[in-house]
């Protein structure tokens, strides 16, 4: 190989991995200021994994669900929220009525269908309670996707700043949530 060409395929290398380095930062800043990152499932391990090992916020909802809906206009547009999940949590929006088959650490889920909707078998196992789910319902994950708690229901900005606290801080190793809620 001659100087020009060695020459010529070293620029070609550089310019390549200068365009997939814009590439990515772009990609990360195609979340708006003030927005909470959210992820889909199927991307929340991996990129756990190469994050720090942040927790997994699931947060499981459906399209007809009004709390799920008052918690997106109001606790997750919450500016501290907002900073609280982006530092420490990788963000799961899963709807617990998507019909598409996931695989989550290694186990295959499907939808169930029954009467005239259904759940998806990943949403039941992550925040069912006694066999029954309810709408919204936060799910904390470790960063190997491992559940950690289950939170049912509508989370209000000061409720949802304990939670997030709770993990962040470590005190969910040793006691439960509402011991720590109790002593703050």
């Amino acid at each position: 190989m001659t100087r020009i060409h060695t020459l010529f395929l070293l620029f070609v290398i550089i310019l390549s991995i200068s365009n997939n380095t814009i590439t990515a930062a772009t990609q990360l800043s195609n979340v708006p200021e003030g927005q909470i990152n959210w992820v889909n499932i199927d991307q929340s391990i991996a990129e756990t994994k190469s994050s720090n090992k942040k927790f997994i916020l699931v947060d499981l909802y459906t399209d007809w669900c009004g709390w799920c809906k008052k918690m997106d206009e109001g606790t997750y547009t919450e500016a501290s929220i907002v900073s609280l999940i982006n530092a420490n949590f990788t963000a799961v929006k899963f709807n617990a009525e998507q019909q598409n088959p996931i695989v989550f650490n290694g186990k295959s889920y499907s939808f169930l269908k029954s009467g005239p909707r259904g759940t998806h078998q990943l949403a039941l196992e992550l925040g069912g309670i006694g066999g029954k789910l309810g709408y919204p319902t936060l799910v904390v994950l470790d960063a190997n996707g491992n559940k950690l708690e289950t939170f049912p229901g509508y989370k209000d900005v000061e409720t949802m700043t304990a939670i997030l606290k709770y993990f962040q801080t470590g005190s969910y190793k040793n006691m439960d949530f509402q011991q720590y809620e109790s002593g703050q």
